[in-house]
């Protein structure tokens, strides 16, 4: 299977913009004008689209929303982005205790009937007390894997019946509501250590650690011998410019951790290459700026990964 690229957005404010929501002077940006004006600017749900557009119109197959604590809500921003774009998909980053198991059922039932079955989800097992969670870390498996059984048992006609730890449904069922329809691929994260009850549940495993890039293909094919029947993704910071000059430049002026790509764009094409031939199945690509490497991302790395992989097809 070929390669796959989602992008993974960053929801809380680009340094050099802000949400859009300051008074007019507050940000050195903000164009000295009349309030009427300001209505014409652009807010932080704008910026937010148009990375999204970005990544849809330059080749990323979906975008990775995450729950970041400064950040937008996943939920909000999955149903506008949806709403904007019309092919990639979204994988939503789902709390378990943030709703009950029903209601998030249901939730992602009119998500997929509205945008014919885009939205994945990605589970945040470790919310903690900073999140309002006071479950115990140890017990947040157990409410995960009751609420991915939930799910598989509702999205049906029903009666589905499950007397949990965590959730209790009598007679449940989605019935009309998810006719036709997929139930969201679960996420889960290899640094959350899921252990087989809940991987048996999951569609894509996600490596998001910092290993090195070097260390990486050899995490990658042992997770393809281990769960053959899992997509593995990881998530890698990106870093290509046409020439190597341009990189060093570039590297000097960021925080990048070891499984970071860096290189030109051919040396990064190739490289992901190589991951793609130790059995990664997806490459969740991030950066700041986005909209600008977002495009790079589409146009020069993507552009050549596929093709390579076209020739020796």
């Amino acid at each position: 299977m070929a390669l796959s690229f989602y992008w993974h957005l960053s929801t809380d404010a680009p340094a050099d913009r802000g949400r859009g929501e300051w008074a007019e002077g507050e940000r050195p940006w903000t164009p000295k004008q009349d309030v009427a004006s300001r209505r014409l600017q652009i807010n932080h749900y704008d910026y937010l689209t148009q990375v999204a557009r970005a990544a849809e119109l330059t080749g990323f197959d979906g975008i990775v929303v995450p729950d970041d604590p400064q950040g937008e809500e996943p939920w909000i921003v999955t149903g506008a982005l949806l709403r904007e774009t019309r092919r990639v998909g979204i994988v939503t980053t789902v709390a378990p205790g943030s709703a009950s198991g029903v209601y998030q059922g249901k939730m992602a039932a009119s998500v997929q009937r509205f945008s014919k079955d885009r939205q994945s989800w990605l589970i945040e097992n470790g919310e903690g007390r900073g999140a309002g969670d006071v479950l115990a870390a140890g017990e947040r498996a157990v409410r995960t894997g009751e609420l991915l059984t939930l799910l598989e048992g509702i999205w049906s006609d029903g009666p589905f019946d499950l007397e949990g730890r965590h959730f209790v449904v009598e007679k449940g069922g989605l019935a009309g509501l998810v006719k036709d329809r997929r139930r969201p691929p679960v996420w889960l994260r290899l640094s959350d250590g899921p252990d087989a009850d809940l991987l048996a549940h999951a569609d894509v495993l996600l490596i998001d650690t910092d290993e090195p890039l070097g260390s990486l293909s050899d995490l990658v094919r042992l997770l393809r011998q281990d769960y053959p029947s899992l997509r593995i993704a990881a998530h890698l910071p990106l870093l290509a410019r046409a020439e190597a000059q341009d990189v060093a430049v570039e590297l000097g002026r960021r925080d990048l951790s070891p499984s970071a790509l860096v290189g030109t764009f051919d040396d990064v094409a190739a490289k992901l290459g190589e991951l793609a031939g130790a059995g990664l199945d997806i490459a969740v690509l991030s950066a700041p700026d986005q909209i600008q490497e977002v495009h790079i991302a589409g146009e020069q790395v993507i552009g050549r990964v596929r093709a390579s992989a076209a020739l020796t097809a």
